[in-house]
C-alpha cells in the first residue's frame, strides 16, 4: 500500500491505523452533521421569530384600525402602549398632506422607548392592506447601538389617514441559541472523536488477539515442533481462514521435512552397503589377501555406487529447480530399439515393437526412462518383457509390459516414490535402490508427459508413458530456406523422386543451456546383477 496510509501503517501498526481511520471518519461525519444541525436550528429559530413578528404586527395594525382614541396620532400611541413593550422596536408613521394644495409628509407619531421617534427605522411605506417582511436588517436603537432584526412593515388606515407600522424583532435570541449549540459541538465533537478512536483501538486489539496468538505460536516453533498447530478461532472469518491456511502450510512443511529425512536416511543406508564392501575389499588387498573375485566384487560395488550417486544427483537437481531437458527432436523408436541388443546376462530378453514416432526432448534422459522401465520389468518378469512404441493421436506412447506378479492397485501411485520397495521380504540386492521409477516420473514430468501403471495383458505390470509427439512432416508449415548463390536445390541434387532429408535441428532454450550435457546413452551400460532390481 502506497501513500500516507501505507507510510503510517508501516510505522504505527494496524491498531493505530484503524483507530486513526475511525477517528477521521467520525470527525468528518460529526463536522458535517454539526454544521447541518447549526444551519437547520438557526433557520428554524429565525422562522419562528419571523412568524411571531408578523403575528404581532397584525395585532397592532388591527388596533390602529380600531380607532380607539378617535385621532390618528392618539390611536398610534394607544396601540403601541397596549401591545408593545418599551424594549420593542416599533414605530408608527402617519401620512399628512393628502388634501389638495397640501404637501405630503410622513411623520413618526409614535415609537417605543428603545427606538424613539427621531430616526425612522426604514424607508418602507407600504399601502394600506399591504405588508413587507425583511428577514434580516440592521436596526439602530435610540442609544445609537445596532442590532440585527426581522423587520415587518404593514400599511393600514386610521381615522381616514394612511399609517405604516414598522415593527422590528431582534434576532439576538437566535444568535445566542446558535452560539450555545456551536459551543457544545466544539467541545462534544472532539470528545466523541477521541472516544471513537480509543474504542476502535481497543476493539481492533481484541480482534487481532487470534492473529497475535498465531504469531507467538509460529515464532516459538522450530524444525522439531512441526507437529504443533496454531489455534483456530471459533469464528469462521478471515482470521479463522488464516489459521487454517497456516496449519495447512505447517503440515506441508512437516511432510516435506519427513520426506527429506527419509530420503537422507535411505540414501545413507544405500550408500553404506557398497562403501562397506569396498572398504572390506581394500583391507583384504592391503593385507595381500586378494583374488580376481575380490576385484570383480569391488568393481561391481563401484558401479552400483556410481549409479546410485548419479541417481541422487539427478533427483536433487529436480528438487532444486526442476529438470530442464534439452529440446531436440528424438526418434523414440530408435531409443527403444537400443534395448533390443542390450546384454541381459541371463535375464529375460526384451521384445521390442516400434513404429516411427518423434518427440522433442533430451535423448539421454528419454533413454534413461526406457532403460529403467526395462530393467525394472526384467527383474520381475517370469519369461517375457515387451517394449512397445507407438503414436496415439498427438501423443507418443511407450509401453513396457512383463508377466511377473504385477503391482497391486493400492501401490500403483506409491511405486513412483523414492526408495519404495513393494516386496520387503527381498534383500536390498534384489530390491534395488528404489530410485529407478522415481527418476522415470521426474523425467517424464519434465518432458510434459505422464506415466502410469496398470495390469498388463500377460498378468504382470504394464507401465505406460505418454509424451507430446513432434509434428509429422506433413503437419509442418512450409518454409522456404534462403538459397545461397550458386547453390543447387537439394531435390535437384538428389535427383527426381528422391525424398528430401529433414535435418534434425536441436531446439535449445535458455534454461537447457544451464544444465550439463547428458550422455545420449543415459547411464553407462554395466553388467546387470541377477539379484538386483529397480522397482
Amino acid at each position: 500500500m502506497s501513500g500516507p496510509v501505507g507510510w503510517l501503517r508501516a510505522r504505527a501498526g494496524v491498531r493505530v491505523v484503524s483507530a486513526l481511520s475511525a477517528a477521521v471518519v467520525v470527525a468528518v461525519s460529526l463536522v458535517m452533521a454539526g454544521a447541518a444541525l447549526v444551519f437547520l436550528v438557526g433557520q428554524s429559530l429565525h422562522g419562528s421569530v419571523e412568524s411571531g413578528a408578523e403575528q404581532r404586527a397584525h395585532l397592532i395594525v388591527g388596533r390602529l384600525e380600531g380607532n380607539f382614541r378617535g385621532t390618528t396620532n392618539e390611536n398610534a400611541r394607544e396601540a403601541l402602549d397596549a401591545l408593545a413593550t418599551p424594549d420593542d422596536l416599533a414605530q408608527v408613521v402617519v401620512r399628512y398632506g393628502t388634501d389638495p394644495g397640501e404637501t405630503e409628509t410622513w411623520v413618526t407619531e409614535a415609537g417605543t422607548d428603545a427606538v424613539g421617534r427621531d430616526t425612522l427605522m426604514s424607508g418602507l411605506l407600504p399601502a394600506p392592506g399591504q405588508s413587507i417582511v425583511v428577514p434580516q436588517t440592521a436596526i439602530t436603537r435610540a442609544d445609537g447601538s445596532t442590532v440585527q432584526a426581522v423587520l415587518v412593515a404593514s400599511g393600514a388606515e386610521s381615522d381616514g389617514r394612511n399609517v405604516v407600522l414598522l415593527l422590528a424583532v431582534p434576532l439576538t435570541g437566535v444568535k445566542d441559541a446558535t452560539d450555545t449549540l456551536v459551543f457544545y459541538l466544539l467541545w462534544g465533537v472532539p470528545l466523541l472523536i477521541l472516544v471513537a478512536g480509543l474504542a476502535t483501538y481497543l476493539f481492533a486489539g481484541r480482534a487481532l488477539r487470534p492473529v497475535e496468538a498465531i504469531r507467538r505460536q509460529v515464532a516459538a516453533m522450530n524444525e522439531k515442533d512441526l507437529e504443533q498447530r496454531v489455534p483456530v478461532p471459533i469464528a469462521r472469518d478471515e482470521v479463522g481462514r488464516l489459521a487454517e491456511t497456516m496449519n495447512a502450510m505447517i503440515a506441508r512443511l512437516q511432510d516435506a521435512q519427513g520426506v527429506q529425512r527419509r530420503f537422507v536416511a535411505d540414501a545413507s543406508h544405500e550408500l553404506r552397503s557398497p562403501l562397506a564392501t569396498i572398504a572390506t575389499g581394500l583391507e583384504l588387498m592391503q593385507k595381500g589377501v586378494s583374488d580376481p573375485s575380490t576385484v570383480t566384487a569391488l568393481r561391481g560395488e563401484t558401479q552400483r555406487l556410481n549409479r546410485l550417486v548419479e541417481a541422487l544427483i539427478l533427483l536433487a537437481r529436480a528438487d532444486e529447480r526442476g529438470l530442464q531437458p534439452r529440446r531436440e527432436e528424438v526418434d523414440l523408436d530408435e531409443v527403444a530399439e537400443a534395448e533390443r541388443g542390450r546384454p541381459a546376462e541371463g535375464s529375460v530378453v526384451a521384445e521390442v515393437r516400434t513404429e516411427p514416432v518423434r518427440v522433442v526432448g533430451d535423448r539421454g534422459q528419454l533413454a534413461r526412462v526406457v532403460r529403467n522401465l526395462v530393467d525394472n520389468a526384467r527383474r520381475h518378469a517370469r519369461s517375457r518383457v515387451v517394449v512397445t512404441v507407438r503414436r496415439d493421436g498427438p501423443s507418443a506412447v511407450i509401453e513396457v509390459a512383463d508377466d511377473g506378479p504385477g503391482v497391486p492397485a493400492a501401490d500403483r501411485a506409491r511405486v513412483f516414490e523414492r526408495f519404495v520397495r513393494l516386496d520387503d521380504a527381498r534383500a536390498r540386492a534384489d530390491g534395488g535402490s528404489g530410485l529407478g521409477l522415481a527418476i522415470v516420473s521426474e523425467v517424464v514430468a519434465a518432458h510434459g508427459g505422464t506415466v502410469t501403471v496398470e495390469e498388463g495383458p500377460n498378468g504382470g505390470a504394464l507401465f505406460r508413458v505418454r509424451l507430446p509427439a513432434a509434428a509429422q512432416p506433413d503437419e509442418r508449415p512450409a518454409r522456404k530456406p534462403p538459397a545461397a548463390i550458386g547453390a543447387r536445390p537439394v531435390q535437384a541434387a538428389l535427383g527426381p523422386g528422391k525424398p528430401t532429408p529433414r535435418p534434425r535441428v536441436p531446439m535449445r532454450d535458455e534454461d537447457a543451456r544451464r544444465d550439463p550435457g547428458t550422455n545420449p546413452g543415459g547411464i553407462p551400460v554395466v553388467p546387470i546383477q541377477p539379484g538386483s532390481t529397480i522397482r
